[in-house]
């Protein structure tokens, strides 16, 4: 029953690595949000919504106001991950995200006689804090994690930190970079065996050339981990008038083929929230990628700041 209650975590928490060791708490390797997600993934050095936060925290400090996420991503194999963040400037101190990740998975029959069903589900809760650090457009931010997974009555619950700094060039077009620093924290339990968490290393940098009222941002993105993966990255976002969005982008690894991904966005004002809501409607087409080919997924969140 766990070998197969491990497989499908395994095979539900992204390509399957073939590094040397193994890790526990899958969803800490989960990434939320139709913008990035349709770039191909790469979040490091990418502002704009919440969704960021779970690849470096001090994303939250450049949204600049009150702000909530949601996020929906039906993925494979009948799973769905789940994404809710809410942000509260904090005036001069700095800027304040609460996170929660579900992820549910379906019912595993293992067709053992007088063995029911076993119940797999994963959560996450997350305190993010941020802040401007320098004048010129730099920011930090540190992350912390309470995550428990299930697997029929058995039960794993682990601490985590993440700690980002975002910052820019000088010039009238600046260069931005991002590096962030994951899950660092003690190995997750069940019972008496403990598997190490996903520590990962991350580093992007984006780039935005505007022509009101049109805008064209480029993201790379590279992260190492504990499993001796790497992972690389990059998309481009196309705005036109300041409301449609297209974005297309990829990215392959050391142990799972090459994907791409494309996506699309809508920009408006309402006041439904406010007098200066704004409403940031996205879709991403994203491929899993397995050995043998892919199997296409949609994501699907709503960002709006007010």
């Amino acid at each position: 029953m766990r070998m197969l209650a491990a497989f499908f975590l395994l095979v539900a928490g992204g390509p399957a690595p073939a590094a040397p060791g193994t890790t526990g708490a899958n969803l800490l390797k989960v990434e939320v949000g139709a913008r990035g997600q349709a770039m191909g993934g790469a979040f490091t050095a990418l502002p704009g919504d919440l969704g960021g936060v779970l690849a470096n925290p001090a994303l939250a400090s450049p949204v600049g106001g009150r702000a909530l996420m949601l996020a929906h991503w039906p993925g494979i194999a009948g799973l769905t991950t789940d994404f809710l963040s809410y942000g509260l400037p904090l005036g001069g101190v700095g800027s304040w995200a609460g996170t929660v990740l579900l992820r549910q998975f379906p019912q595993i029959d293992n067709d053992v006689s007088g063995e029911d069903p076993v119940d797999v589900n994963d959560g996450l809760l997350m305190m993010t804090f941020a802040r401007r650090v320098t004048r010129a457009g730099g920011h930090a931010g540190v992350s912390v994690k309470l995550f428990n997974t299930t697997i029929g009555t058995q039960k794993a619950t682990s601490l985590a930190l993440d700690a980002g700094a975002l910052g820019q060039s000088g010039g009238k077009i600046p260069l931005r970079f991002g590096v962030a620093v994951l899950n660092v924290g003690n190995p997750i339990k069940n019972e008496s065996v403990g598997e190490r968490l996903p520590l990962a290393v991350r580093g992007g940098m984006s780039w935005s050339r505007q022509w009101f009222p049109h805008q064209l941002t480029a993201a790379a993105d590279l992260k190492f981990d504990v499993e001796q993966n790497y992972r690389a990255a990059g998309g481009l976002e196309w705005v036109q008038t300041g409301r449609l969005a297209l974005r297309a982008g990829g990215a392959f690894s050391r142990y799972a083929p090459g994907t791409v991904a494309f996506g699309a966005g809508w920009r408006f004002r309402s006041t439904l929230l406010g007098p200066e809501a704004e409403y940031f409607l996205d879709y991403a087409y994203v491929p899993f990628a397995f050995a043998g080919g892919s199997q296409a997924t949609h994501s699907f969140s709503v960002f709006v700041k007010f």
